[in-house]
């Protein structure tokens, strides 16, 4: 059992690595050669506007416009924007904070909540508690890289504004996947359950336990609530915060990409996130930073 399982998360692990490679060279050149075009002679990507999305992102942003996108973690995205390997028409992240220093007003334009999802062939169908669940110690789990994604952040942290529950060890026992290919991977049996946001359970129809108000950082009414709980990144300490998505466009065709994705409502609640009363809702950066993210020189050594 334990070996098919491990051939079956390397598999996975390669096929998402294959996935982004492949959008990877789409982005990369975001205007192709003649060569490149259709029969006509015509460059089709002329006026194809060229996204990085966050990986929650990934199968929505391709439903507006003719857009070529790649998605990767949205810290990652972050750290290739900073290393100039990609000039994108739009950028469109899991966490506005991480647009600090690359823009300074973006869109918000959506909500998500955290998620238990699991196979529903898995023994943990078994489970109607997602305390029961992750407390079992026969089940596989996988998370996502707190370095890569807000999606890992936010699950170290939901579990620790959890009462009870004994962080280290979940934490250690849990599998670590990129998060285009985390619900890929639990779809072919490579582990029996992973969190993840509400959209991605929905988008892959796969059933999913919820979390309390309080730990899943859906509620801005909770927001003092959610700052309770911190993760130290290599750069920086990320306080907890209601989750939202926001986008900032680099040229006009990125604007238009920017303005029909905010404007989808119905299409992005159909998807699994939420859309707030007033959104698409302008914001500063420096606002949401001040926010959510503390400087290590300013956190006192008395944090947690």
């Amino acid at each position: 059992m334990s070996s098919r399982r491990d051939v079956l998360r390397q598999g996975a692990g390669l096929l998402a690595a294959g996935s982004a490679a492949g959008v990877g060279a789409l982005a990369v050149r975001p205007g192709a050669d003649a060569e490149d075009s259709s029969e006509s002679g015509e460059d089709s990507t002329l006026c194809r506007a060229n996204v990085l999305v966050a990986g929650s992102l990934q199968r929505l942003a391709s439903e507006f416009g003719d857009a070529s996108v790649e998605a990767h973690g949205s810290v990652a995205c972050r750290r290739l924007l900073e290393d100039g390997l990609r000039d994108p028409d739009a950028v469109a992240l899991a966490d506005p904070t991480l647009f600090s220093g690359m823009a300074e007003r973006v869109t918000c334009f959506a909500t998500n909540a955290l998620v238990v999802a699991y196979r529903p062939e898995s023994v943990a169908a078994r489970h109607d508690d997602w305390r029961a669940l992750v407390a079992d110690s026969d089940l596989s789990l996988g998370r996502t890289d707190p370095e890569r994604d807000p999606l890992g952040y936010r699950t170290a942290m939901a579990l620790d504004l959890a009462e009870g529950i004994d962080v280290e060890s979940v934490l250690a026992r849990t599998d670590v996947f990129p998060e285009t290919g985390l619900l890929r991977t639990l779809e072919a049996g490579g582990i029996d359950a992973a969190f993840a946001y509400r959209n991605m359970a929905v988008e892959h129809d796969l059933p999913s336990l919820v979390l309390p108000d309080r730990i899943d950082f859906s509620d801005p009414a909770l927001a003092d609530e959610y700052a309770g709980a911190s993760v130290e990144l290599a750069d920086r300490t990320v306080s907890g915060s209601p989750i939202r998505y926001a986008a900032h466009a680099r040229t006009d065709r990125g604007r238009e990409w920017v303005r029909a994705l905010a404007s989808a409502h119905e299409t992005l609640r159909a998807a699994g996130f939420g859309v707030p009363e007033g959104y698409p809702k302008e914001k500063d950066v420096r606002d949401a930073e001040s926010e959510n993210q503390v400087s290590k020189s300013g956190r006192s050594s008395g944090a947690s």
